[in-house]
């Protein structure tokens, strides 16, 4: 997160380009992204920093926080690819209208949240400064902003689809499937984002059915340890 608001920054004071800019946030959006959903499992939000509890990548003025996040997802885990699982809005077949869904899941995801939970004193708070400092930064140079936007937008939306829809939605089956990958593009993938938070997406079968297992301890564990992970009907 640090990593997005240093780039950000910097290309808004003309320190680097937006070209510079651009691979930095979607590498550091997505590693980071993996990381904050590895913690959402151990930590509770007030054993996490602020910055993190707030999620301040900017990608919206309507955007929950790590409370309402790591209650999604791990309701998500409960009631995996179901009608009552939380992120179905954004599994369910058909890839354009998964796309589309995702591409729009950060303002989905909080007007289902405040329509069905509403919106708590501390909610209301985050994400009135949030929007305060998305406002601002828009004032101070709205055309870097506008690039970076779009960017983090295009990052945010893919990888919610690669994350749910992909994951979860195989050949008319609603379930928790592996992520099979070229061997170049898995190799490049570790490269860029660790072997653990390879692991977390390309053994994500794995993840779900020992969901309290590091990371890094996933490939293999299905082989070793079999559990029921396939498709829901």
């Amino acid at each position: 997160m640090v990593s997005i608001y240093a780039a950000l920054v910097a290309a808004m004071l003309g320190w680097i380009s937006v070209a510079v800019m651009a691979p930095i946030v979607v590498i550091a959006y997505v590693r980071g992204a993996l990381l904050t959903h590895e913690l959402m499992h151990v930590r509770r939000p007030e054993h996490v920093t602020w910055l993190l509890r707030m999620m301040m990548i900017f990608e919206t003025p309507l955007g929950l926080g790590y409370r309402e996040h790591q209650n999604i997802h791990l309701r998500h885990h409960q009631r995996t690819a179901t009608k009552a699982d939380p992120e179905f809005f954004q599994i369910r077949g058909g890839r354009l209208r998964a796309l589309a869904a995702a591409m729009l899941s950060p303002e989905l995801a909080a007007i289902k949240w405040v329509t069905t939970r509403g919106i708590s004193a501390t909610l209301r708070r985050e994400a009135s400064i949030k929007c305060f400092i998305m406002l601002t930064l828009i004032a101070v140079n709205s055309s870097v902003f506008l690039s970076y936007w779009i960017v983090v937008r295009l990052t945010v939306g893919l990888s919610n689809y690669g994350f749910h829809h992909i994951l979860h939605y195989r050949g008319g089956t609603y379930g928790t499937f592996r992520l099979e990958l070229w061997r170049p593009v898995r190799a490049l993938m570790v490269v860029v984002l660790g072997p653990a938070m390879t692991a977390v997406l390309c053994e994500h079968d794995a993840h779900h059915a020992w969901q309290g297992v590091k990371a890094e301890r996933l490939p293999g564990l299905l082989r070793a340890f079999p559990a029921t992970t396939g498709g829901h009907p």
